[in-house]
């Protein structure tokens, strides 16, 4: 009879905490599905502060004390907000183009300036562009030279 008691009496301590746990906002289950959620850019803020956040916590704790699973919580959530409800794009069509528009607007920055270099680089004169001036005779050469050199006096 003492071990009916003892075997029934385990059997209750260990089925009872199972019947009465339910999830909190410690549970692991719990965590790992609001660090998936981006509750509507309220993500970040304090939980004390922000009623959004509030309301996407309670949410959640009741769906998965309703017996819901994560991927249940989580697709009713991208049913309802689309994308935009997580932190993360998917990897569906739409998250691929989230994940690769980045890389795209990066490829796109790195043609522009490669091309206004190239045209900058093109607009530059070589010493070959220029026509070169043969003077006739020294003279003519020093003289220009003594212009040049008062003009340049005079603006500097």
């Amino acid at each position: 009879m003492k071990t009916k008691i003892t075997v029934i009496a385990l059997f209750i301590i260990i089925l009872i905490p199972g019947l009465t746990a339910a999830y909190t906002y410690n549970s692991k289950e719990f965590q790992h599905i609001i660090k998936q959620l981006d509750m509507q850019g309220h993500a970040d803020h304090e939980l004390s502060t922000c009623s959004v956040k509030k309301v996407y916590y309670e949410e959640v704790v009741e769906m998965l004390n309703g017996g819901k699973s994560e991927k249940e919580i989580i697709q009713s959530y991208v049913d309802e907000y689309g994308q935009a409800a997580l932190r993360t794009p998917g990897s569906g069509k739409s998250g691929l183009i989230a994940w690769g528009m980045p890389a795209a607007g990066f490829a796109a920055g790195i043609a522009v300036v490669a091309i206004w270099l190239k045209k900058l680089k093109g607009n530059g004169h070589r010493q070959s562009d220029f026509k070169t001036v043969k003077w006739e005779s020294d003279t003519e050469k020093e003289i220009a030279g003594k212009l040049f050199d008062e003009e340049r006096r005079k603006l500097f």
